[in-house]
């Protein structure tokens, strides 16, 4: 693959000749690039220096001595460019520039100025005619954005070789040139040269905040092609600027550092970007930055859950979150919403992965809240960013030199100096928290009204409702789709298991069909987690309407097999998913072939055998209930001595029943009480037995499961009749074969009584 040298060539007429498309292949890692403004260019080379004060130029042009407020942004690598659109013309040509020529004073015209002026242009109308070029992909379209890009860098490259520029201008000029390189090329080793260059002329001309712009920059750009080299170069960045004292440039370079090591995934580097969020905190505290403090200690709890479900991590994030609520009245925190909302979703993150539905509801009801009150909020932002004010003191002691209006820092709303971070946008983050909600009561779906259902197609409608593709680079939109295509995956997965548990198998089927479709958007790192949940959700569906052969050929595939030994507890939860699902597709090939008569019984014990050490070193109390009773209800569970199997059985059930009511699985609940009054009050006369049967019932029906409707009718029957109850034992029956009739054909049978124990064996589930 070529590479573009930086030149624009043009013919004998002054034609400029344009580079190739396939000279500019897109990139992945993405940098906010800081634009250079009109009041930038229009800038006398011969501008005075008076003293330490330097002269800028007014709207004309001519020096003055106010300043405008220009700080810094945060390069995040994650950051989409915040772009205003520009209207094109069916002929594409370039629009006219946003200051007039003729504004521009007879001494400060110069060619170098009207170049730059018009790589600006380039860029801007490049970037407002991507989106339209991502969605469609259309060749024309593809070949205009990377013409605009090439014409625009030529620009920027004439310029800087002529070298006669101020150098403020220069150091400006080189670090979008670099910028634009590292964004939408390959050219890592021009970009680097174009940095250090600026490096060298902001240490000559004491240009403190631009040159860590650059060097922010370029350890983006040494990250792309040596990834251990740009920490260590980063690392001895660290140093210089905290033996310099400038505060606000060690938050931004040590979050650097977090996200850099997050980005290497390593157990090792993950515990170096804990240290980074521990060191910011501690810093901010003794400095009196309260929401940079809070910031940190978020983030903190969210590496602690990305680095392991254990207990002792999810304990971990608890107390980082319990020290960021200590800012919660802080009001330059309550000017943030996203980190409200980044707090709210790991606080109830803890709560899902301990499985405790009654406090995670605690701390929905609490998101809620907040949500409700910050929807009219001013302070969100369209591209995501999140402005984390400084205190009064770390903003003084920022370096008096030259500023930039776009890069790592900047000034909010109310005046104050803020580091710059990239999240979600707004309608993002309503998305995330309707997945929330839809997770957290999932349990009660059937029970509430189906209200879990509600939060997640309220999730679809918006996710449907988003610019997809917003106006900018390329290379930014990109994650952007890629992200959003994600997040409808994952509300798709949260949702089939929903109409799952409540027996909605034509509704599931269709749902599943749309959720293969969309994750053939997915490229192959995105994908293989969610395909693991879509081959689960085939078989399960499979098994659930009567097709046992596919059911089985699925959850006996490579994907499921089980692994060797227990997961270790340190484990990034990435894993957690798949491994779960591993075991829930043995314990439902057990269910399956537990019958005697099955071709593949042979295989039950040593399947069991292989289950049972990991099963219950899980630490999710579903996959415990789901096993005790699995071995409560296969034949292994009983020897020729009756008494000891009943009293095993009773031990199995028991445990299954407790952590089933841990958890509040009514699906679990149900068919363990369906079970235990078939086991234990088959043919018995009295009033406990009635109880029991009656309690299944209620519970079958709570949940809207049709086979299990089915089933505890049967049990209620032939109890009411050892009871003398006839005709309502008639009439109960009666409702058990209307019931068994809305089961699909392949799974319909006569609802007189309880299955018997081998046929009962291919209709449990676990979901």
């Amino acid at each position: 693959m070529s590479s573009y040298n930086g030149q624009l060539y043009c013919d004998s007429s002054g034609t400029p000749v344009y580079p190739q498309v396939n000279d500019y292949p897109r990139h992945g890692v993405q940098v906010q690039i800081p634009r250079i403004t009109p009041e930038h260019l229009y800038q006398s080379n011969a501008s005075a220096v008076n003293g330490n004060q330097q002269v800028y130029p007014n709207e004309n042009g001519f020096g003055s001595d106010s300043r405008f407020p220009l700080f810094p942004q945060q390069v995040n690598a994650n950051a989409p460019l915040p772009i205003q659109a520009r209207t094109v013309t069916n002929g594409y040509s370039l629009p006219a520039s946003t200051v007039s020529l003729a504004q521009v004073s007879v001494q400060s015209f110069d060619g170098q100025i009207v170049l730059l002026a018009l790589a600006e242009e380039y860029f801007m109308t490049a970037f407002g005619q991507s989106s339209e070029a991502e969605v469609h992909e259309r060749e024309k379209d593809i070949n205009l954005y990377y013409k605009l890009i090439a014409t625009g860098l030529g620009c920027l490259d004439a310029v800087l070789r002529q070298g006669r520029l101020s150098p403020i201008l220069e150091a400006r000029t080189r670090l979008r040139y670099a910028s634009v390189l590292f964004q939408e090329t390959e050219n890592y080793m021009e970009a680097e040269e174009a940095l250090s260059q600026g490096i060298l002329l902001c240490d000559r001309h004491r240009f403190q905040d631009l040159k860590y712009n650059m060097q922010h920059l370029l350890t983006h750009v040494m990250f792309a092609t040596n990834p251990k080299a740009s920490v260590k170069f980063l690392d001895g960045v660290i140093k210089d600027v905290e033996a310099y004292r400038h505060v606000a440039w060690v938050y931004a370079f040590r979050f650097l550092r977090a996200t850099l090591s997050l980005s290497i995934a390593s157990a090792q580097e993950t515990l170096i970007a804990i240290n980074q969020f521990r060191a910011v905190t501690t810093l901010a505290d003794h400095n009196g930055d309260n929401v940079i403090s809070a910031t940190a200690s978020i983030l903190e709890a969210m590496t602690c859950l990305r680095r392991s479900n254990s207990a002792e991590s999810i304990e971990q994030a608890q107390r980082t979150l319990a020290a960021a609520r200590s800012s919660q009245l802080d009001p330059a925190f309550q000017r943030v919403p996203q980190l409200a909302a980044m707090m709210h979703f790991m606080d109830i993150s803890c709560s899902l992965q301990q499985i405790d539905p009654i406090q995670a509801k605690l701390k929905l009801e609490t998101m809620h809240l907040m949500l409700d009150a910050m929807t009219y909020s001013n302070n969100w932002t369209s591209d995501g960013v999140v402005r984390v004010s400084l205190g009064d003191h770390t903003a003084q002691s920022l370096p008096e030199s030259s500023q930039i209006p776009t890069g790592i820092l900047q000034v909010d709303s109310a005046g104050a100096v803020c580091v710059s971070l990239t999240w979600l946008p707004k309608d993002e983050i309503y998305a995330l928290g309707y997945l929330f909600s839809g997770a957290v009561v999932l349990h009660r779906n059937a029970m509430d009204g189906q209200k879990s259902e509600q939060y997640l197609n309220e999730a679809k409608r918006l996710i449907g409702t988003m610019p997809h593709l917003r106006t900018g680079p390329v290379a930014l939109l990109e994650p952007r789709y890629l992200w959003q295509r994600l997040l409808l995956c994952q509300v798709q997965i949260h949702l089939i298991f929903a109409l799952c548990a409540r027996t909605a198998w034509p509704t599931a089927k269709e749902e599943l069909s749309l959720l293969k479709s969309n994750a053939t958007d997915l490229p192959e790192p995105q994908l293989a987690p969610v395909s693991i949940f879509i081959h689960y959700l085939d078989a399960l569906i499979h098994q659930a309407t009567g097709d046992l052969a596919s059911a089985l050929t699925i959850f006996q595939s490579p994907i499921f097999a089980l692994p060797t030994s227990p997961p270790n507890t340190h484990a990034s939860p990435p894993l957690q998913p798949q491994h779960d699902l591993s075991l829930l597709a043995v314990l439902n090939t057990l269910l399956i072939i537990r019958s005697p008569t099955h071709p593949k019984h042979s295989l039950f014990s040593t399947l069991l055998s292989q289950l049972e050490p990991l099963a219950l070193a899980n630490p999710s109390k579903n996959i415990h209930a789901a096993y005790y009773l699995l071995r409560a209800t296969s034949p292994t569970s009983t020897t020729s001595d009756p008494a000891p199997g009943i009293v095993k059985t009773k031990q199995y059930l028991q445990s299954a029943l407790q952590a089933a009511k841990h958890t509040a699985n009514n699906q679990l609940m149900c068919i363990t009480l369906n079970f235990m009054s078939w086991k234990f009050f088959k043919g018995v006369v009295g009033e406990q037995a009635e109880k029991s049967a009656r309690a299944s019932l209620q519970l079958a029906k709570k949940g809207r499961d049709s086979l299990w409707i089915g089933v505890a009718n049967g049990v209620l029957a032939e109890t009411l009749e050892k009871q003398g109850k006839g005709e309502e034992a008639d009439a109960v029956r009666r409702e058990g074969w209307d019931v068994a009739g809305r089961l699909p054909v392949a799974m319909q049978r006569e609802v007189d009584g309880v299955a018997e124990q081998d046929e009962e064996a291919e209709t449990i589930r676990v979901a």
